[in-house]
């Protein structure tokens, strides 16, 4: 049998790792993990650094063609639910900052779950609330410096199994113990004041700040929830809860899958920040002072520019608004006008949904963490109803594949 020629052999120049990445179309850190699994031979230049051969290197980028040739099919899934249309997010075709005026996030719920405002019978969307001692129990053993969002995550599982019909999927059955769940996790955690009404705004208000709830900002944390909901599947969480939802996940899995699959850096992963930016503002009473120690400590504040709102978060901007109006906390208000104009100053992008949650956080004098939950206790209503869309979806979610790009299996030497 001939022995091949290398490309040194024949006096072909060897390729730089800079050059293979160019050739291959990835990072140089790509490059050297295609070494690291087999893909690629590296050989030591005169200086030290890598080399490769030309051929290999083109052996490799045509088994990539062909692999990509059969390219897996990323799952679309048809839904009705969430589009953006003119920079505003829509829920079945109504603007989602209209709906945060002129309705409560009860009323939008049942639009999510069951399509308008008045299916899904006569009954409040919400049970009543009740005491939880044995779920409140098991949320306590986690320990006092435990987030709320994080005693909640853990509490779903307990609630899943004392429901032996956990797996009806039927629309009935998903919503009513969707809304329980919702309650039941709430109600578990300690009263940190009283309810100002039945709402599940005023509820969260009060298992999230020792102060009384006054009309305008409960008002404002409801139009929050409404507009949280759902953002379609540009939420990582969301695309994890429709996949879920397509293998027939029971309910509480779909909504433990989305409470763990995070907010995203721009909502539920980045208010926790913003709240910590935002409680120096007790302390450090000069704004301009407060913006120039963020950035003398080498970092941006979180909370600004979203890549779906190129002209600013209209969500953000809506629930500003009503802060602003509500009256209420006039003083935070003003301090975090001054942040939003230094940072235009600074030639940072509008503020967006989740400088807008901490900022109702901190205006609310709510514990931290108040941000995550509020927005992932808001998020579950849209998990809810993509859930129950994906049940009723006509034809299962096909075979998913993958590009195998390992090193190709030993062939046998005759």
């Amino acid at each position: 049998m001939a022995d091949r020629l290398s490309s040194e052999t024949r006096g072909t120049p060897l390729l730089t790792a800079a050059a293979v990445a160019t050739r291959l179309g990835v990072k140089k850190d790509t490059v050297y993990a295609y070494v690291s699994r087999g893909l690629l031979g590296r050989r030591n230049g005169g200086t030290g650094e890598s080399l490769f051969d030309p051929a290999e290197v083109e052996a490799l980028a045509l088994r990539s063609r062909k692999a990509s040739a059969p390219q897996a099919v990323s799952p679309v899934f048809r839904s009705a639910l969430t589009t953006i249309v003119d920079g505003t997010p829509h829920y079945r075709g109504l603007s989602a900052c209209d709906l945060a005026l002129d309705r409560r996030f009860e009323d939008v719920v049942r639009l999510l779950w069951h399509g308008s405002f008045e299916d899904g019978g006569n009954e409040p969307v919400f049970p009543p609330v009740r005491p939880e001692p044995e779920l409140a129990d098991i949320g306590a053993r986690m320990g006092r410096d435990a987030l709320p969002l994080e005693r909640m995550r853990c509490l779903v599982p307990f609630i899943a199994t004392e429901d032996p019909l956990r797996h009806d999927t039927s629309h009935e059955q998903v919503s009513r113990k969707a809304a329980r769940l919702m309650v039941r996790l709430l109600s578990a955690m300690d009263a940190m004041s009283a309810p100002r009404d039945s709402s599940l705004a005023a509820l969260i208000w009060s298992r999230l700040s020792p102060r009384p709830a006054t009309p305008g900002l409960v008002r404002a944390l409801d139009a929050t929830l409404i507009l949280a909901a759902d953002h379609d599947l540009g939420a990582p969480s969301t695309a994890a809860v429709r996949l879920a939802a397509a293998v027939r996940a029971d309910i509480y899995s779909v909504v433990s899958v989305g409470l763990n699959s995070g907010g995203g850096t721009v909502q539920s992963a980045s208010t926790l920040s913003i709240e910590s930016d935002l409680f120096e503002l007790n302390i450090q009473q000069n704004v301009g002072q407060f913006v120039g120690d963020t950035l003398r400590h080498g970092r941006e504040m979180q909370g600004f520019g979203h890549r779906a709102y190129p002209h600013g978060d209209p969500r953000a901007r809506l629930i500003l608004d009503l802060l602003r109006q509500s009256g209420e906390a006039a003083a935070d208000i003003a301090r975090l006008d001054e942040i939003v104009d230094i940072q235009r100053q600074r030639g940072r992008e509008p503020p967006n949904i989740g400088f807008a949650i901490a900022a109702l956080v901190h205006c609310a004098g709510m514990r931290r963490g108040s941000g995550e939950l509020i927005f992932n206790c808001a998020r579950m209503a849209g998990w809810v109803a993509h859930t129950m869309e994906e049940y009723d979806a006509p034809q299962p979610l096909p075979r998913l594949k993958s590009i195998y790009v390992g090193p190709q299996p030993a062939q046998a030497i005759p």
